[in-house]
């Protein structure tokens, strides 16, 4: 059983979450909307739920999943900065999902994001957030056994045979968690991103799922490296890498 007793400073911050993970910097001035949408690609075409696709290595690759974190997302320009959330949670398959989130009016062109959960908020306790909050119970992705969140989680089936026919017979599972696999990355908008009080702006960030496989140095294979649920953490490492670099802002 776990323990009763909670760090205050630990419910501190979960309840700054709570009481603002969308609040914008700056007080009291206008403030517009952005709808963020998180959606995932293989080689320019969605990613539906059991789609087929050859991978880098020519295997027959299924995604039956891709859930994943966004954290500390915000605007970024010469004029300032404006946060969006401190975190939030997509199912990028099946043409995506969204969230609207709040934020100063003015023109941007950058944004900033993690790809995870913060270690701050990983090591907080899921039961203090209720349901529909990102880091809920009910989203399924809270590890008991290492006291923090799965931040992404991509898992589906493989045949190493290009030509073989019907469901790929193998699993790969790739759970991404653990405070050494949070990642930053700063994105140049291709054009200025104008907020405007009491407009809602669309900004779409692109999944590439083909390149969570490879990079320029690197080939992750299925054939030998097909699991990871927090126990190999250089595989995971690979990985988070390969989905950071593979993200492309729209």
């Amino acid at each position: 059983m776990r323990p009763m007793f909670r760090s205050p400073v630990l419910l501190i911050a979960a309840a700054a979450v709570l009481a603002g993970c969308h609040k914008p910097y700056g007080v009291g001035g206008p403030q517009g909307h952005v709808r963020v949408k998180v959606e995932a690609i293989w080689q320019g075409q969605p990613v539906q739920t059991g789609m087929l696709a050859a991978n880098v290595s020519g295997y027959r690759t299924q995604v039956d999943v891709l859930k994943l974190y966004l954290a500390e997302m915000r605007l970024t320009g010469p004029g300032g900065a404006s946060e969006l959330a401190e975190i939030t949670f997509f199912n990028a398959l099946d043409g995506g999902t969204d969230t609207v989130l709040a934020a100063e009016a003015g023109t941007y062109s950058g944004l900033h994001l993690g790809l995870g959960v913060p270690a701050v908020l990983n090591a907080s306790d899921p039961v203090l957030y209720p349901v529909g909050h990102p880091l809920s119970l009910g989203n399924g992705t809270y590890w008991t056994w290492a006291t923090g969140y799965r931040f992404v989680m991509f898992d589906g089936r493989y045949d190493l045979d290009p030509n073989g026919a019907g469901t790929p017979p193998n699993l790969f599972t790739f759970e991404t968690g653990m405070d050494p696999c949070y990642r930053v990355r700063d994105f140049s908008l291709p054009a200025p991103l104008t907020v405007q009080a009491g407009d809602t702006t669309e900004l779409l960030v692109r999944l590439d799922v083909d390149r969570f496989f490879h990079n320029a140095l690197d080939t992750i294979d299925l054939a030998t490296e097909n699991q990871t649920h927090g126990n190999d953490l250089p595989l995971a490492m690979r990985f988070t890498d390969n989905v950071l670099q593979s993200m492309s802002v729209e």
